[in-house]
């Protein structure tokens, strides 16, 4: 099965989804970062030089290329800007929910994300908010630990395999 991990810049999902593929024994994926290496720049770059337009398509075009079972998928938080991306992600997509509070807690010593230099975390979460809940299979709160988040879904995933 894959997981797909999605939500606000901050919101973990890196985090969160490194420490449940080691939980699975799952093979971890950082979407974005296959992006970087397909488009041999860095994010920050891509928004730069190509703009957010065609970061979006290299973007479906990485969830496309997917082609793996038993995977914990790190997306970029704009995932759900495109419509269509929902039918790629062929798996559960759980959104991970996040106080604006505490995102800025954690984004305060973490790298300006390209969107941010343009706009505010609140506009984005106003713009977003509704697609996360639109694209989620299951919604799970990450205003904790790590360990606790993760135990949260691993027991989601026990009682779904044992329905």
């Amino acid at each position: 099965m894959k997981i797909f991990i999605i939500g606000m810049p901050g919101s973990g999902k890196t985090t969160i989804a490194k420490h449940l593929a080691k939980s699975l024994d799952y093979k971890y994926i950082d979407l974005d970062g296959l992006i970087e290496k397909e488009a041999l720049m860095f994010i920050e770059e891509i928004f730069e030089k190509l703009g957010e337009d065609q970061f979006r398509e290299l973007e479906t075009d990485a969830l496309k290329s997917l082609n793996i079972e038993d995977a914990v998928i790190s997306c970029g938080g704009g995932i759900v800007i495109k419509k269509e991306n929902k039918e790629l992600m062929d798996g559960l997509k759980l959104y991970l929910d996040t106080d604006l509070e505490v995102i800025k807690e954690r984004l305060e010593n973490d790298y300006q994300r390209p969107l941010l230099k343009k706009t505010t975390l609140e506009q984005l979460f106003d713009d977003r908010f509704l697609k996360y809940q639109d694209f989620a299979d299951v919604i799970i709160n990450n205003n904790y630990d790590v360990e606790q988040t993760v135990k949260v879904i691993l027991n989601y995933l026990k009682h779904e395999v044992n329905q």
